[in-house]
């Protein structure tokens, strides 16, 4: 890899660091930095997001039913794609997930942790990748955005796959990067793109797509290792293919068919979205289990760092340079063949930025110093950052809890807490929730044995329940066709379900009420008798 020629910025240091080697005091910048990344994603992980989402108690019911049993909820043995709710994910994650819960166990936090133990990793795997790729004080500013950026927080704090694709994805460039002086790194850089696959759905576009690129783009330096490279692409392809032959099957499509746009001016238009200003900076995801209200995928000074990190890149000469372009062009892809302005889908996205961040202010740090004010420039910087800082944590500490709870299916744990206390049988509204099912919270918070569920019909795992086949001593019911003959029974409704129970004449007293932290009545637990037939 050949050194960058521009001349790089003297750095003045306070007398403490004068006694520092250069490396130590990047050490002791990058510890700084890591210990920031570890706050951010782990402060409050339990509470904030401020519920459970239903697809997490899969994810943390799938992985404490292979701790036990082998098999997933489905039982399904070791499988490495998982049947979810709409489709079909890919297990890896939930394999990941497996150790916490052994040694935690069944809770929120267990299924919530290794997101944010990657989220802290990805920070140091992008410091050695551009530490390799540009230099070590464009890594330490790289490491430093991603830290804090608001598009990589918000996936680290809740049980989502997508966390693991800019880890995986990151590791594979810098093992590729490094092949140019020891070829066997081809190997780990096949091997890790190939993990990449196992990711998230994104994956399986941008990663065979990059590669192609890296290949047009990079070929001389792949051809001088050519016998190397043939058989890292064998190891690649020996991945790759009975991925891509689960994938177009009626199986692997199942979600696809109901998301891929397949008009090509829809598509252009999601594509453009995701360069919008009011999607990177300003107002980012709609979606509030993607990101706060109010807030970028990106500070607002990244509008100047990433576009001096753009200008800075131009100027330079560099072949390997052109692995940002590519990087750039194809990491909104994926998430415009199905809708504009999708962070999870385009969470490729995420260390890039970080990248571009860091190397604008980089180059601006280069080009004042020639002016003296390099001093200055450097107070100015660190304040900025962490006024940008401060903002986003109080919308998101303070703020966001309190506008996010209805996309959070918060209070299910209460629910099961006090049904769990009392000795009736629990009877809980289907459609508590008007977008997911309730009956994987029962078994999450339960934790329903993994055997015996596996031994119910399919239909019933799939979430269909029927009330004369309970888990345990629960059912889910529908409210208007609620059929109560004899027997005290706790039911689940929301406030405006009473009027049913009220029109059918049944003997009912409420026993506990389920506020929100704002104080608004969210659930009512009543207490119902019914009447001999």
């Amino acid at each position: 890899m050949r050194k960058r020629k521009s001349r790089p910025m003297k750095m003045r240091f306070s007398p403490g660091f004068l006694l520092l080697s250069e490396a130590d005091y990047s050490r002791v910048c990058m510890f700084s930095i890591l210990a920031l990344s570890a706050l951010l994603r782990l402060s409050f992980l339990t509470s904030n997001p401020i519920g459970f989402y239903a697809d997490e108690a899969s994810i943390g019911y799938d992985a404490y039913s292979i701790l036990k049993t082998g098999r997933d909820q489905y039982g399904e043995f070791l499988p490495l794609f998982a049947r979810t709710f709409g489709g079909y994910d890919e297990a890896l994650h939930r394999y990941l997930v497996v150790p916490f819960v052994a040694v935690l166990g069944l809770t929120e936090f267990a299924v919530r942790l290794p997101n944010a133990l990657i989220g802290i990793l990805t920070v140091w795997v992008l410091y050695i990748l551009v530490k390799v790729w540009f230099n070590r004080r464009v890594a330490l500013l790289s490491a430093l955005f991603l830290a804090i950026s608001p598009w990589h927080i918000q996936f680290s704090r809740w049980s989502v796959r997508a966390i693991m694709l800019p880890l995986f994805f990151c590791l594979g460039l810098y093992f590729f990067l490094r092949c140019q002086k020891h070829p066997r790194y081809i190997f780990l850089s096949a091997l890790t793109f190939a993990v990449c696959l196992h990711t998230y759905s994104s994956a399986r576009v941008f990663v065979p797509l990059f590669l192609i690129g890296l290949i047009i783009l990079l070929w001389e330096i792949l051809w001088k290792i050519r016998n190397w490279t043939i058989w890292a692409c064998v190891l690649f392809l020996s991945i790759f293919v009975p991925l891509c032959m689960f994938w177009i099957s009626p199986e692997g499509m199942t979600r696809a068919d109901t998301l891929i746009v397949r008009d090509l001016g829809a598509i252009l238009r999601n594509y453009v979205a995701y360069f919008d200003p009011r999607f990177l900076f300003f107002k980012g995801d709609p979606n509030l289990r993607h990101s706060p209200l109010f807030v970028g995928q990106l500070h607002y000074v990244e509008c100047i760092t990433v576009l001096a990190g753009i200008l800075g890149l131009r100027k330079q000469k560099r072949r390997e340079d052109r692995i940002v372009w590519l990087w750039l062009f194809l990491y909104p892809i994926p998430a415009a063949l199905t809708e504009p302005n999708h962070a999870i889908r385009s969470i490729a996205g995420a260390p890039l930025f970080a990248t571009l961040s860091g190397y604008g202010v980089y180059y601006l740090a280069n080009n004042i110093a020639r002016t003296g004010n390099l001093k200055t420039y450097t107070i100015l910087s660190i304040s900025i950052l962490a006024i940008s800082c401060g903002i986003f944590c109080k919308r998101y500490f303070r703020d966001y809890p309190k506008d996010s709870i209805v996309w959070w299916q918060y209070g299910m744990k209460e629910i099961l807490s006090f049904a769990e206390r009392s000795p009736h049988p629990c009877l809980i509204h289907g459609r508590l929730y008007s977008f997911m099912p309730t009956y994987i919270f029962v078994l999450f918070y339960t934790q329903f044995p993994p055997s015996e569920y596996q031994r119910l019909p399919l239909h019933l795992r799939e979430g269909l329940w029927q009330t004369e086949r309970p888990l345990g001593k629960y059912y889910t019911v529908n409210v208007a066709e609620l059929v109560i003959r004899r027997g005290t029974y706790l039911l689940v409704i929301r406030p405006d379900d009473l009027k049913e129970i009220i029109k059918k004449g049944y003997r009912w007293h409420k026993a506990h009420t389920v506020s929100d932290p704002c104080g608004n009545k969210i659930f009512e637990i009543i207490e119902v008798t019914g009447s001999e037939p």
